[in-house]
């Protein structure tokens, strides 16, 4: 299988595991996707193709979870897309779109200059969020707690009631590691959830 061949299966891997509501799981097949098409060398495929392939990673990933980390791809799909311009094949939409894209996660990761409500306001997010969500540390743990709540979850069924199930076992997961957090039910006593 060549390179080319090994991203489309592992971001194929990526979208079979969203569909599932395991997007950590994606973490590190993404920084293997990444990986490999920062080593590809085939004249065949272009810097759009590989924007274009980063692009398809991000939708993949838990954006706000992993802001740090999409950011990062973010960078790179940009820097792909300038060289793409370059090379006569540019995509002036798909520019913007990453710019913005780059802006709102600069300022979910400012947390010094830009406030939670601040950011809500902003983005349109009516939900408000722990602040907790948005500090390095959070980003650090976040497969390690998604897999031991997978873990301890376990075949529970993920219908209706389950987001009260898994807020439970993630809050006393995250507890165990230092990070007293607040679900969304809890940020959001007037909501109800399902």
């Amino acid at each position: 299988m060549n390179t080319a061949d090994k991203i489309i299966a592992l971001v194929d891997e990526m979208r079979e595991n969203s569909r599932e509501q395991s997007m950590w799981k994606n973490i590190p097949l993404a920084k293997e996707c990444i990986q490999l098409l920062r080593a590809l060398d085939d004249p065949e495929e272009d810097s759009h193709g590989k924007a274009l392939a980063c692009n398809a990673i991000c939708e993949q990933l838990p954006e706000y979870d992993m802001p740090r980390f999409v950011l990062d791809i973010l960078h790179y799909e940009r820097e792909l897309l300038v060289e793409a311009e370059k090379e006569g094949c540019g995509d002036p939409e798909a520019l913007e779109a990453v710019d913005i894209d780059i802006q709102r996660l600069n300022d979910y990761t400012d947390t010094q200059n830009v406030g939670t409500r601040e950011f809500r306001k902003k983005y349109d997010r009516m939900l408000d969020f722990d602040p907790v969500e948005r500090t390095p540390r959070w980003e650090e743990l976040y497969c390690e707690v998604e897999e031991e709540c997978d873990r301890q979850l376990g075949d529970t069924p993920k219908g209706m009631g389950f987001c009260f199930a898994y807020w439970s076992v993630r809050r006393d997961v995250l507890a165990k590691r230092g990070i007293m957090w607040q679900s969304p039910a809890a940020m959001n006593p007037h909501v109800m959830f399902d």
